[in-house]
């Protein structure tokens, strides 16, 4: 190989490298966001920790949820470009919204009702904690790996 081919792949290499760390740095960003919302308004609850941490598992799927949808429902239009990046953008984060808005009362209720039994752990509310934040961050990482 010539240094210039040399050299060519290593510019590209690095362009790629450096979009990968801004959208790794974009998502620790919005985590790190959510951490301090859910710290900032959830002053007077007991175990707040526990909350801002089921917060931020929370994010992390709700970024993992996202990915997953858009790259499903744009990917084809944008791929034979129906549709600009950007407008794809636009209308999964309005449709993205609006499904968690006019939706997500009835996911929580499932959720709440429909998967674990809260009656099996009795008084044992400790173990039911850390049994939904291992579900919820389980089911981020599971999500995270099917989408890659």
């Amino acid at each position: 190989m010539e240094i210039k081919t040399i050299h060519q792949l290593e510019k590209t290499a690095m362009k790629k490298s450096h979009g990968e760390l801004a959208r790794i740095g974009f998502a620790l960003f919005f985590l790190a966001g959510v951490l301090a919302f859910s710290f900032a308004t959830s002053g007077g609850i007991p175990n707040n920790v526990f909350l801002a941490i089921a917060a931020v598992f929370g994010g992390y799927m709700a970024m993992n949820i996202g990915a997953n949808d858009v790259a499903n429902n744009v990917g084809p239009a944008v791929g034979s470009k129906a549709l600009t990046m950007g407008g794809a953008i636009v209308i999964a984060v309005i449709f993205e919204a609006g499904g968690a808005f006019i939706a997500g009362g009835e996911v929580v209720s499932t959720i709440k009702k429909g998967i674990i039994d809260i009656e099996a752990f009795g008084d044992d509310t400790d173990s039911f904690l850390w049994a939904m934040m291992a579900a919820l961050l389980a089911a981020a990482l599971w999500l995270n790996l099917a989408t890659m």
